[in-house]
């Protein structure tokens, strides 16, 4: 047994290695940016918030009317922004997301000429209580979707700015993309608000325009929150509902009490309930959300409304599915049961960490089928399909709790977001925890590896384009976020992924947080992975060189580190996986020898058959 003083010695040494190599960094390109964001004490080289990090917030009071003839919101605003960092501002950045379907505007996608028009209309603007006229240029400049006004005094240092606005906003009914009107009686409202962009300690303002393809990058906020709809229209929303015993009849009332206290699901809303001609109360449907990033809701007279509580962490956490009353092709009465076993086991297992609000509602458009999008506390999906119900209600952890730049790194959140939900799907809902199979869900699509389009993953979103946004976003890092589980093993990789959240819950990580976070906690220096996925150019070629006897020697011929899976075919039928992870590449070695079992039965030897290969027709063996 080796001396206790010794192994004490030697992992001090280890950690001060790895310490040591960040605090220089020169393993790999920092830009500028980030790089004074170091020097300035926000962040530090041991992937945790720096002893001067600082974030701004806001509150927002909002009341706004859906008319849903028109397809248009009229709302009014009191935004209190506070100034937590040291800088003195000297602007204010509005995000008007309303503007991407204005006449001229920049777009990544292009929409039905129907949804465009001219731009959000803003009136009773004031600032600090002294009127603003958001036309003038003296005062202020329009941009593609944002609105920069010039402040006549800095915002110092601890002080916080009051912004008030009145403004009209048209609901898109022809390009709904992520949000909009499905039909004359279904609206999903998101994007949909004046906003304060975000200030931080990296790159300033945040003046990058809303082109429809990059999601959120948002400050930390309180919500208040009126919404007034039609008599006949029911609403779900961010947040808890606080006047529910003034919109809902008593029956309904008492249903939807009897739910947050259920854990078996309660039908709220039935079909025969709209059947009969559903009548709120009153019209104005009051929500609050307290630390949130953003603020969505979902309104309409066609919906039934299940829901039940999921106990977390010593909450009652409300789970509701809302779906068309009418639609005879999904079913949707174990809907509210995935999501509570989908929360238990994010909550419980991984990432283990409890689910940080007090409810979630997926709201499931009428007679629409396909994919979802994510909201604080929401989630807009095409459909009660597992894999989509996993995937958005995991965003809650990325990029809503941990507040990742997404504009910047869609990575951040998209990677672990398909990685999670891989995991969740085979492990949860299919009982298969093989390490194989970590794989198979989240590479293949979308990789091109080596051409010109498959660019570092550390390439700023706002530069990709349709050709290799889904690869760099989703499959590419939820291969390497793969490749480090395997690499780490299950319990050194669940320390670091759940330090990682604690440590950033509420914050805004940047990449160079992720890898030293995963560093410092585990004690080894991940160099060899980030530098080649994330600031190269590259790709992964392994190949099979030979099999001889019971010896298959395998070479790497790429650039990019992968695990090395041979699946073995028998001529009897039988499968066996043997399986290496990317590690074994770490020390600068291009070749690997392994040991076949009953290597004289084998019929067919396919290496890396789920993953990324430069070449693929070197992958595979037939005696």
């Amino acid at each position: 047994m080796m001396n206790t003083k010794l192994i004490v010695t030697l992992a001090c040494f280890i950690g001060l290695t790895v310490a040591v190599s960040q605090a220089q960094e020169d393993r790999f390109f920092m830009p500028a940016e980030i790089k004074q964001a170091y020097e300035n004490g926000t962040r530090s080289f041991d992937g945790k918030p720096g002893a001067n990090y600082w974030h701004n917030t806001a509150d927002y009071k909002i009341q706004v009317k859906l008319n849903v003839q028109e397809k248009l919101l009229e709302g009014y605003e009191e935004v209190i922004y506070h100034n937590n960092s040291p800088d003195e501002i000297g602007e204010l950045v509005i995000r008007l997301y309303g503007d991407v379907y204005k006449t001229g505007s920049k777009r990544a996608y292009n929409l039905n000429e129907q949804d465009i028009y001219d731009g959000v209309e803003l009136s009773d603007v004031t600032l600090n209580g002294e009127p603003c006229e958001p036309d003038n240029q003296w005062m202020s400049r329009r941009t593609s979707t944002n609105l920069l006004f010039r402040l006549k005094e800095p915002l110092k240092p601890g002080s916080e700015l009051i912004f008030r606005a009145s403004w009209k906003q048209r609901i898109p009914a022809y390009s709904t993309i992520r949000t909009g009107a499905y039909d004359s009686t279904v609206f999903f409202i998101a994007y949909w608000y004046p906003q304060v962009s975000v200030y931080d300690d990296v790159f300033g303002w945040d003046n990058l325009d809303f082109l429809l393809r990059t999601e959120f990058y948002n400050n930390l906020g309180n919500y208040d929150v009126e919404i007034t709809v039609p008599d006949q229209f029911m609403v779900w929303a961010t947040g808890t509902l606080v006047n529910a015993g003034e919109v809902l009849p008593e029956e309904i009332h008492n249903r939807y009490r009897k739910a947050r206290e259920s854990e078996e699901t309660v039908n709220i809303i039935t079909s025969e309930d709209i059947e009969k001609g559903y009548r709120s109360l009153k019209n104005v449907w009051h929500f609050t959300a307290p630390e949130v990033s953003d603020f969505a809701f979902a309104a309409s007279d066609q919906f039934c409304w299940d829901a039940a509580i999921q106990p977390d962490d010593g909450r009652q956490v409300l789970i509701s599915s809302v779906y068309p009353f009418d639609d005879t092709i999904n079913d949707y009465s174990d809907h509210v049961s995935i999501q509570q076993k989908t929360m238990k086991y994010f909550s419980e297992e991984i990432p283990g960490i409890p689910y940080p609000y007090e409810a979630f509602t997926t709201f499931m458009r009428h007679g629409r089928r396909g994919g979802g999008m994510e909201y604080p506390m929401m989630a807009n999906n095409g459909g009660p399909g597992v894999g989509v119900t996993v995937h958005e209600m995991f965003h809650t952890y990325f990029p809503m709790y941990v507040r990742t730049n997404e504009r910047i790194w869609a990575w951040m959140d998209e990677g672990w977001a398909v990685y999670n939900t891989s995991l969740a799907t085979t492990r949860l809902f299919e009982g298969n925890y093989e390490t194989a199979y970590l794989f198979s869900d989240v590479s293949g699509r979308g990789i091109i590896p080596g051409t010109i389009s498959d660019l570092p993953l550390i390439t700023s979103s706002e530069f990709l384009s349709d050709v290799n946004y889904n690869s760099a976003s989703y499959t590419k890092p939820a291969l390497v976020n793969a490749m480090i589980h395997q690499y780490l093993g299950e319990e050194l990789f669940l320390k670091c992924y759940r330090e990682y959240i604690t440590r950033w819950a509420k914050k805004s990580p940047t990449p160079y947080d992720f890898f030293y976070t995963f560093e410092n906690v585990s004690g080894k220096d991940l160099g060899w992975l980030w530098k080649p996925w994330f600031f190269e150019f590259g790709v992964p070629d392994l190949a099979i060189r030979s099999f001889e006897m019971d010896r298959i020697t395998i070479e790497n011929n790429g650039t990019k580190p992968v695990p090395l899976i041979l699946e073995l075919s028998y001529n009897n039928g039988d499968t066996k996986f043997i399986s290496r992870d990317a590690g074994i590449w770490a020390d600068g070695k291009d070749t690997i020898q392994l040991t076949v079992p009953d290597h004289k039965n084998v019929g067919r030897i396919s290496l890396n058959p789920m993953l990324p290969d430069g070449n693929p027709m070197d992958n595979i063996l037939e005696k």
